[in-house]
């Protein structure tokens, strides 16, 4: 007997399944995230950290008000339940997402690589406030990758393809108003990812290696999940998104 979505109105459509598997994803991110940062903190297996600070990471200052563009990341996140083109693409985003994720979570175990972070001083202002609450509610582990730099490249690729996409084809006036659309996005996307990589490393969040480990992540996933799809189905990347 074949299943029934009609039991579950609230995932009969394709598009409603796909956003509850993103929704799904992002659980895993923070769950996965934050359980890994606990054991890290414990380090019950003694594993030595991972050197990756650099003389470049020593002369960077330290830029409080920076988190503001550091917490850009969140709402970040939810932009593909309202803005994926498609059920197949965000469908395909969970999949790169999930196997990022999984795989900087191994790295968080084998390699802890704790950072060294100033102290915030919640009397000196409302970024000082945000600080304090993100180093107390986050162990200073889980930094090497990004996964804050690694979701946002990922996110930035992903419409990147998608404004690309509309390029092609008839241009009709609501194409050309889609098309400018999802350029649009693509470059507020990359323009915060941007934001973000420099805001982890001003705020002592992470080090410059974290960040770069984080962007060759996301472009990894991206070239496994998008393009490894398309080549298998014989058709351009951007036809994955259909």
């Amino acid at each position: 007997m074949s299943f029934q979505w009609q039991r579950f109105p609230w995932v009969e459509s394709e598009f409603a399944r796909a956003r509850w598997m993103y929704a799904i994803g992002m659980l895993y991110l923070l769950l996965g995230y934050l359980g890994t940062n606990e054991i890290a903190a414990l380090n019950p297996w003694h594993r030595p950290a991972l050197p990756i600070a650099t003389v470049w990471d020593a002369s960077l200052p330290f830029v409080p008000w920076t988190v503001v563009f550091y917490t850009m990341y969140f709402p970040l996140l939810a932009t593909p339940l309202f803005l994926a083109p498609s059920p197949a693409a965000i469908t395909r985003l969970t999949i790169a997402q999930a196997g990022m994720n999984t795989l900087a979570y191994v790295v968080f175990l084998v390699f802890p690589t704790p950072i060294d972070r100033p102290a915030a001083h919640p009397v000196e202002g409302i970024f000082h406030v945000l600080l304090d609450t993100l180093f107390r509610a986050d162990h200073p582990y889980n930094t090497f990758p990004s996964l804050h730099v690694a979701q946002s490249c990922l996110l930035a690729l992903f419409y990147m393809s998608y404004s690309a996409h509309l390029c092609i084809g008839p241009q009709n006036l609501s194409a050309v108003r889609k098309n400018q659309f999802a350029v649009r996005v693509f470059f507020f996307h990359t323009a915060a990812g941007l934001l973000i990589a420099a805001s982890a490393v001003l705020i002592k969040q992470h080090y410059i290696a974290d960040a770069m480990s984080g962007a060759l992540l996301a472009a990894a996933a991206y070239g496994l999940i998008f393009k490894s799809d398309s080549r298998s189905n014989g058709s351009s990347p951007l036809k994955s998104l259909r």
